[in-house]
């Protein structure tokens, strides 16, 4: 059965040493558990906030740009903003924005909007090996002045079993499947339905560490 327990594991704090508050504040645009979680396990002190564009309406020709593009959106309406989303006025903050989306061939899924839409994309993916696409957006802030910017985008080959036509059913009922690209979550699902992993693991659950962190020891937020 393959889980997450290697990133259970995951920890860059130090058990026994009193906590030195980060050179850095960090603050997360997203309202991902997956995302939430990973800075969690990393020991990072963060706030979430939840950035007010509409997602759905911003659509490109090919999937990478549009979650390129979401993440940027997300960056700039927290960013240009700062009294809505309380940014600090002094020192420095790192602002994190991330957006997903499973890819199979041509067709691309997103969240589903609901249980019967969750049922077609996991019908559509199941027994197959598709491409887990994250691109995240990083700005770090001095008295709100964007002083560096950092994008990457993160494709992981993914392969999920096939359900029974009863498990299927109780997956979409039991889970809000609503909250997670291409209707699976690594954390949030009993089965093993993810089968095989081939590239970055935490890509899958939302927010890929490969490219965040050096940024995040760059700016001395973790050793």
């Amino acid at each position: 059965m393959l889980r997450y327990n290697r990133l259970m594991n995951l920890s860059f704090t130090r058990s026994g040493q009193p906590e030195v508050p980060p050179p850095v504040g960090v603050i997360l645009a997203s309202q991902s558990i997956g995302r939430k979680f990973i800075l969690e396990k990393l020991g990072i002190h963060f706030r979430a906030v939840i950035a007010r564009i509409d997602e759905d309406a911003i659509l490109a020709k090919d999937p990478v740009t549009t979650i390129t593009l979401r993440a940027e959106g997300k960056l700039t309406e927290v960013v240009e903003h700062p009294r809505i989303y309380s940014l600090p006025e002094e020192g420095k903050t790192l602002v994190i924005t991330a957006d997903s989306m499973s890819v199979l061939g041509r067709k691309t899924f997103g969240k589903a909007r609901d249980r019967e839409d969750a049922k077609v994309i996991l019908k559509a993916l199941m027994g197959k090996t598709h491409t887990f696409i994250t691109a995240t957006a990083v700005v770090l802030l001095d008295t709100l002045k964007v002083t560096k910017r950092w994008n990457a985008v993160t494709r992981t080959k993914v392969t999920l079993r096939k359900l029974s036509p009863t498990d299927l059913e109780t997956f979409v009922i039991r889970y809000d499947l609503s909250r997670f690209a291409g209707g699976f979550s690594l954390n949030d699902t009993p089965w093993d339905l993810v089968v095989k992993i081939d590239g970055s693991y935490t890509n899958v659950i939302g927010l890929p560490l490969e490219p965040l962190l050096p940024v995040f020891r760059s700016q001395k937020i973790i050793v």
